[in-house]
């Protein structure tokens, strides 16, 4: 059972073909790879080729990688469930760039599962404390701190805590890559949310 509750609405493992935008699930297309490109994955969850530029630019969408989350399960690699979540849409029918960011849970404490870019960057400013009896083991995150930040130990979350040693609640931390993808509206009676903003 997740920590951070909701509607499991897992998809298939292979390549990511959907997104949550302001909480609805939208279709997420990846570009395919040229001849010689290597997918990017995330335990079976394939996204794509990496675009090699360590630096977020303002010109490209966000992409964010949460965990733990419920969109992308599969048995046997439980640690590596989570959502995607994005932040607008491209224009209708075209490939576009996403900068790609990890959305990592610190606060073992249960909450709804975030979905909405807004909703992350809410909680990303909130902090918890600690409890004496608190281990590495009980970050909700803690499979994607090892495989993508190599932290492995409370000591190595040093450089996120606050200053009277709270955690923050969720931690944001650019990918340093970009990834290539389109993404179009809701289908079904979803279709009606509203246009995307911008970056």
């Amino acid at each position: 059972m997740a920590l951070w509750g909701g509607t499991p609405s897992a998809d298939a493992p292979g390549s990511a073909s959907t997104a949550y935008l302001r909480n609805l699930l939208v279709p997420f297309h990846l570009a395919p790879l040229e001849k010689g490109q290597k997918a990017f994955s995330i335990g079976p969850w394939q996204f794509g080729a990496r675009v090699s530029d360590r630096k977020p630019r303002d010109h490209r969408l966000n992409l964010y990688l949460v965990a733990p989350g419920t969109q992308h399960r599969a048995e046997g690699h439980e640690e590596f469930d989570h959502n995607d979540v994005i932040n607008a849409l491209p224009p209708e029918g075209t490939v576009a760039e996403w900068d790609v960011y990890w959305v990592i849970v610190l606060d073992p404490a249960p909450h709804e599962e975030l979905r909405d870019e807004h909703d992350l960057i809410v909680e990303a400013q909130k902090a918890f404390v600690p409890g004496d009896l608190f281990e590495f083991r009980d970050i909700p995150g803690k499979a994607f701190l090892r495989a993508f930040l190599d932290i492995d130990s409370l000591d190595g979350l040093a450089p996120y805590r606050l200053k009277d040693g709270r955690l923050p609640r969720v931690i944001i931390v650019p990918a340093g890559f970009a990834i290539r993808a389109s993404a179009g509206e809701p289908a079904g009676p979803e279709a009606e949310a509203p246009a995307a903003a911008s970056k």
